[in-house]
Formats: C-alpha cells, structure tokens, sequence
C-alpha cells in the first residue's frame, strides 16, 4: 500500500515534468541579472514610484513599485549559481546587486532630501523592524518564484513575489533613514532588505538543488562544498536577530491585548468611564485616566490584585481619576481619537449615501423597463397615447413597491403621469385608465396621474 502511495505522491509533487530546457533557465537568469540600458532606467523610476507611495502612504502605489522593480535579478542569480556551482553567476549577482542597492538608496535618499513632506507613514514604518515572518515571506516568496522561473509557461508566481518579498520598498524606507538622519528607520529597513536577498537567494539554491540542473564541477571539491555552506551560514546569521525582534513583537501584543482587557472589565465601570488609556508594553506600564464616579480605595485595591488572571503580573498600573489630571498626552490622544472617531463616522456616512444613491440610479434606469412596468418604454407608450388623445404632450413611468405584510407579497404599482394642455374629461380620463391597465396585461396595477399646466 505504502509503495503505491509513495508512487502517487511523487507523481503529484514532480517538479521537472513542466520544466523549461536548463540553457533556457540560465539564458532567462543571466538577462535579469545585468543592470545597464532598461533596468537601470526601469530601476530609478521603481525607486521614485515607491519613494512617492512611501511619502504618501499609498499602499497601491507602493505595489506598483513592487511590480516594475528588477531587484528579482540578481538574488534569483545568487541562488542559482550557488546551487549549480557557477561561482562566476555568484560573483556578478554580488556585484549587480550592491550596484542595484546603492543606487536604490541614493536616489531614494534624495528624493526624500528634497519632498516637502516629511512624517513617516504607517507604510514607511512597517519596513523598519523586520520579524520572523519576514524570514518566511522571503523563504516561501522567493521557492514560489524559483519554481515559476523554471516552468516552461510561466505563470503570475513572479509578480506575486514581487509583492509578497517587497524589495524597493525597504531600500526607499533605508533612503528616508539616511535623508533625515533616522537611523533606526535606516539600519531597520537595510536589516529587512538583507533578510528579503539572503532567503530569496536561499529558496532559489534549494528549489534549484531539487530540479536536474547541470552543475558545473570543480578539480576541487572542497571549494564547492564551501561556497555552498557559506549560503548556509550567511542565512543562519541573517535570520537570528529576526527571530528576536519577532518574540518581541509577540510579547508586546500579548500584553496590549490582556491590558486592553483589564481596563474593559476591572476599571470600566457603571457611572465612571475610561477618558484614555496609554499601554507602553515595552515597559509594561498602563496608564488610565478615569471621569465621573471616584473608585474608591478598596475597588483599585480589588482591581490591582485582578492583574494576574490577565497575565500582568509585573505590569506598573496607574489610575487617575478627574479631568483635573488631564495632561499634555492625554489631550493628544483624545484629539486624535476624537478625529479617529469623525472620520470613520464620515466614512460610514458616505457610504451610506454612495450606496443609497446607487439604488436611485438603479431605480431610474428600471422605472420604465417593460419587463417590470408591463408598459412600452416612456417615449413608445406617450406616442400610442397621443394617437387616441392628442392634447397629451408629455408621459413618465415610475413604480411604486408596496412592501410586503404579514402573509401578504410586495405588491408594485406602475404610476403613469400625464402632463396635457387642457383638462381630459372624466369619460376620456376613464377610458384612458382602462386602456393603460389593458395595455400592462394586468399583471400590474397602473395609477394614472394627470397634469394640466397652469394658465399664463
């Protein structure tokens, strides 16, 4: 059982059945690799897009970038030579990518040199403290990639790692560092980029080890085995800070969470409210501002000894009570949730209106569908009109939807206005309903408004 088993797995999980003719592979790894005429070019203008969608935190923008870069080159390069043992691909992929780099962080540096806008964006700060879990993107981004580079029909896996791994916008975030002489943002952001190459490079060398590609051969074999365990060693050093960095961002939002808990259910009570709530989780420290109903001595007491069921145990806990002790960071935080607060009300709102509005408009492309009225389109129906009654100068359709009651359907009424140049008489006006509710086939019941305009 196990062997057929075995059989179908292999079958299922072959990755040279689709696989392009090696020469073909190298052909397409050499040409990405150079940076001269077009990529150099296609290079500097993907570092503006990105710089522009860091400053403007354009989260789109920024994937643009992602998508014309050609920093996939040389790292696939790196990778690939390592895994055939073609020490020169390794040594041009160096080289082409500290080339890439540099010029990546000038003209970024620049760019940010001279932009009139200088706050760092939420886009700009999510590159400068990388985690594990860029270790894995990079990883799994840069296998996909390797696997979609060496298929005969090459599918959307390139792009995708484009954008999963993003290795502009890390060297725009170094290039602000370096502009504004952040140099946490700076060392952060390099730190991320070094991360992206060491583990795209390392997916690329071992989907490349899996596939039957040549490999080049040396007279020793000491020198390849080194050049290969170098990758190893230089992704293992590359990856222990990360998993660090990663713990700790872990921990901080454990403690935020459980903070935010405690605050919910021990000081939030009936007639006393929390004004603001600052939770430093690096210090571990939870400072409340409480208005309304004092809590008296023995609540803070019962509330201070809760903070062990939340996982707080060495957590510094600071209650104040009254808008009295309002300080300088409390009026900051308040202003900000406070237009936190209006601009997602506003949002809702013009939802609210482009959603309502869309129905109207729906409404009024469908007032006159014959298929819902029953009737000819408006323009149809007023000349069958006026060939009865010639005094009829302008016809509207619209329906009106009676919403359904108890066991009772939604019933529609198609309203017809009539605008003519002098009053119908009763016996015409009756005639013309009775003709309407006739031409609709009585599937729909039909109100008949007539209009006379008035005398000048």
């Amino acid at each position: 059982m196990s062997v057929p088993l075995f059989r179908w797995l292999r079958q299922r999980f072959d990755l040279s059945h689709d696989m392009a003719d090696p020469a073909e592979i190298m052909a397409d790894v050499e040409e990405g690799m150079a940076f001269r005429g077009t990529n150099l070019w296609v290079l500097m203008f993907a570092i503006l897009v990105a710089s522009v969608g860091l400053n403007v935190n354009s989260t789109a923008v920024i994937i643009g970038a992602m998508l014309i870069s050609p920093l996939m080159g040389p790292i696939v390069g790196i990778g690939f030579g390592a895994a055939t043992v073609e020490l020169d691909l390794v040594r041009r992929g160096l080289k082409n990518l500290f080339i890439a780099a540099g010029i990546s962080l000038a003209v970024s540096a620049v760019y940010f040199r001279l932009t009139p806008l200088t706050d760092a964006g939420s886009e700009l700060l999510a590159r400068t403290q990388p985690t594990t879990w860029d270790v894995l993107i990079a990883l799994f981004g840069g296998a996909a990639g390797a696997v979609g580079l060496t298929r005969r029909e090459r599918g959307n896996a390139i792009p995708g790692v484009a954008i999963a791994t993003a290795l502009m916008p890390p060297l725009c975030t170094a290039g602000y560092g370096l502009a504004t002489a952040h140099w946490a943002y700076l060392f952060g952001a390099l730190y991320l980029f070094f991360i992206n190459c060491v583990f795209i490079s390392l997916a690329t060398f071992l989907v490349a080890r899996i596939l039957p590609l040549p490999h080049h051969t040396f007279v020793s074999r000491q020198r390849a085995r080194r050049v290969q365990l170098s990758l190893w060693a230089v992704a293992l050093l590359t990856g222990g800070p990360s998993v660090y960095l990663a713990s700790r961002i872990v921990q901080s939002t454990v403690f935020a969470h459980n903070a935010q808990l405690f605050i919910d259910e021990q000081l939030d009570l009936p007639g006393s409210y929390v004004v603001t709530r600052r939770i430093e989780a690096d210090q571990r420290r939870i400072n409340v501002l409480l208005a309304g109903h004092r809590l008296t001595p023995a609540q803070l007491r019962a509330a201070r000894q809760q903070l062990p069921a939340y996982h707080l145990t060495q957590a510094n806990l600071t209650v104040r009570q009254g808008l009295s002790r309002l300080d300088s960071t409390d009026a900051q935080s308040l202003r900000s949730s406070l237009l936190e607060d209006v601009q997602s009300r506003n949002e809702q709102t013009l939802a609210t209106y482009d959603a309502r509005l869309s129905q109207l408009q729906q409404a009024l492309t469908q007032a006159d569908n014959p298929a819902l009225t029953g009737l000819p389109a408006a323009p149809a129906l007023l000349r069958e009109v006026q060939a009865e009654h010639p005094t009829v100068r302008q016809l509207g359709l619209s329906r009106l939807v009676e919403p359904a009651a108890d066991s009772l359907r939604a019933d529609t009424t198609v309203v017809v206005a009539i605008r003519t140049i002098r009053p119908l008489p009763a016996a015409e006006q009756q005639r013309l309903r009775q003709w309407l509710n006739a031409r609709a086939g009585g599937k729909r019941t039909v109100q008949l408004l007539l209009e006379v305009p008035p005398k000048r």
